[in-house]
């Protein structure tokens, strides 16, 4: 099964301003947080490493084993992961396979921002919906479109337009104009659209909150 787990990383203290807060970071990770110019990145890479922690600590795992395979997917000991962050809320997509997983704030766009990502059956889809609704299907393609090259690990290597998302009462992934046998999990919160793809349609059915950390460190 693929579970998705999300925390609120709001209220994280900037870690450049207080070092405690890395002192049980693995060190290749520590220094990625901590390369960081700007606090918003820095508090993001530290959510993502506290999520990773709070989950791995659950099946009695150490980040410091993760190794990456294919595309550099990262993987430990046969788990398969993907991370997420936007704003305030950071995600972690867990399962046996391959997975990967997008979170993004619902936000206006330009207008004709669609038809440089999309291809022409998506944005046909998108032009059937207009104002606040259009922005809420941009975020909701543009999630699938993010968590899918995640999960093959090609990422931006791998052009937009090769693949699509046929929202019926389904969504059908297509690849290079033929039927892929992925699937995807789309969940909400707030004003942020999430979509998790990976090749086993199990997935948990609601999202599992957690607490990165004791906000009193």
């Amino acid at each position: 099964m693929v579970k998705t787990f999300i925390a609120n990383i709001q209220n994280l203290p900037d870690p450049k301003e207080n070092y405690k807060i890395l002192e049980n970071i693995w060190q290749e990770r520590k220094e990625k947080i901590l390369s960081y110019k700007f606090e918003n990145g820095r508090k993001e890479s530290l959510g993502s490493a506290l999520m990773l922690q709070k989950v791995l600590s659950q099946k009695n795992l150490n980040p410091q084993n993760i190794k990456y395979g294919k595309n550099g997917k990262p993987e430990i000991e046969g788990l398969h992961f993907n991370i997420s962050h936007a704003e305030n809320f950071v995600i972690c997509s867990v399962s046996e396979n391959p997975v990967g997983c997008d979170i993004e704030k619902i936000r206006s766009i330009k207008s004709g921002f669609e038809k440089r990502f999309f291809t022409q059956n998506e944005v046909s889809y998108l032009d059937k919906f207009s104002g606040d609704e259009k922005l809420i299907q941009f975020c909701r393609l543009w999630t699938m479109k993010e968590s899918y090259m995640k999960f093959t690990g090609e990422g931006m290597k791998l052009a937009l337009n090769r693949f699509e998302f046929i929202i019926e009462d389904s969504v059908k992934v297509f690849r290079d104009g033929s039927l892929t046998s992925c699937f995807i999990k789309e969940y909400e919160i707030l004003d942020y659209c999430i979509s998790i793809c990976s090749e086993e349609n199990d997935f948990a059915s609601n999202l599992e909150f957690v607490e990165v950390i004791n906000m009193e460190c």
